[in-house]
Order: C-alpha cells, then sequence, then structure tokens
C-alpha cells in the first residue's frame, strides 16, 4: 500500500481534533467539525483549508508560455515565470526550466468574501479586486515570511491560494487564522472545499 503523504500543516490539524482521511494520496482533514456548517461558514465571512495536495509545476524562461487544461491552471508571475496547480499530477519532462515543486510548498486556500480584508491585514501587496483579479498571481511578503498568492475565486466568491516554503506553514496558518478572528474564521476540511470548489 503506497504511503499516504502529510502536509506540513499536519499538526495543526491534530491539534484542531480534525478527522482525517486520504485525499488524493495526501492525509488531509476531511472535515473539523460539521461540512455543511464550514461551508455555510466560508460563503458567509471567511476560512482556511489545506490544499497542500495540489500538485504544482515551477516553469522559468519559454517553458512559462505552455498551455494547460482544466483542471490544471497556470499562474503568470512575471514574463519569464509561471506556476501550473492541478489537484491530480501532470505528466512532465523535468529540466532546467520545469521543476516539480509539490513537496517545496504547502497550499493554503483563503476563500469568502472576508477573505480580502484578512489578507491585507498581513501584506503591503494590493489585493484589491482592481489590483489583483482573478486568475493573477503575485509574489511578495505575507506574515513576515516570502509567500506567492494566487487569486482563485470560486462560486463569485474571492478566494487566495497562499504558497509558502513547508518550513513556515504553520506560522502563516496561524497568522490567517488570528488576522480573520474578528470576522470569525475557521478551518474547512476537504469536503467543504470540495463543495465550495465544485468538485464534489
Amino acid at each position: 500500500m503506497e504511503a499516504q503523504r502529510q502536509s506540513a500543516l499536519h499538526r495543526c490539524h491534530l491539534e484542531a481534533q480534525a478527522q482525517l482521511q486520504t485525499f488524493f494520496g495526501w492525509q488531509l482533514p476531511a472535515w473539523y467539525t460539521y461540512p455543511s456548517s464550514e461551508l455555510e461558514a466560508v460563503r458567509a465571512s471567511v476560512g482556511i483549508s489545506d490544499a497542500s495536495y495540489l500538485f504544482k509545476l515551477d516553469l522559468r524562461g519559454e517553458a512559462g508560455a505552455l498551455q494547460v487544461a482544466a483542471p490544471a491552471r497556470l499562474w503568470q508571475l512575471t514574463p519569464a515565470h509561471a506556476l501550473i496547480t492541478s489537484p491530480l499530477p501532470i505528466g512532465f519532462a523535468a529540466s532546467a526550466s520545469v521543476t516539480n515543486v509539490t513537496s517545496v510548498f504547502s497550499a493554503i486556500l483563503l476563500a469568502g468574501p472576508k477573505s480580502r480584508e484578512v489578507l491585507q491585514k498581513l501584506t503591503t501587496l494590493n489585493v484589491r479586486e482592481d489590483a489583483m483579479a482573478e486568475g493573477a498571481g503575485r509574489q511578495t511578503r505575507l506574515a513576515h515570511v516570502n509567500a506567492t498568492i494566487l487569486r482563485s475565486d470560486c462560486a463569485g466568491l474571492p478566494g487566495f491560494l497562499i504558497l509558502n516554503t513547508r518550513d513556515v506553514a504553520q506560522h502563516v496558518w496561524e497568522a490567517l487564522l488570528h488576522a480573520g478572528r474578528e470576522f470569525g474564521a475557521r478551518p474547512f476540511g476537504m469536503v467543504a472545499q470540495q463543495h465550495w470548489m465544485g468538485t464534489a
């Protein structure tokens, strides 16, 4: 049997007494309380979820012009630097221009109508609608550490994928929860995440 992978946020999920299950070969929270109430909270305000299972490719130079098909997404960071994320592995030829960074970066999904307000409390990057539209990608500082932020909306609500190196993932998770406290921010599991993203 293939070993289940654990995200850098595994300890956070255990401490929150999440119900863990296997998704895409990763051991992740299915829910923390009840999926329906978690989804309702995200739609009403804001929530955070572990999306580290996403397959991630780093593209440099001409590789950044690659075309991808759904459910994969291409995020252009600079004219010569892009990322691909996908819930499923992507076949690729490793090279100096194409690198699998799935294990390098954690991914946190910050979602809901108050997600922009939470994010803005932790970064000087302008994340207003007119400055960072859906599909945009930016590299910046967030909660005093380096981060890549990808605007990923769903069902008419704003969402942001936040990529960090694994060593700072727990710090960012806790910073997001703290910044979102005034909005009732709470973690939500994979069942609610998949419903929010329309993949359930």
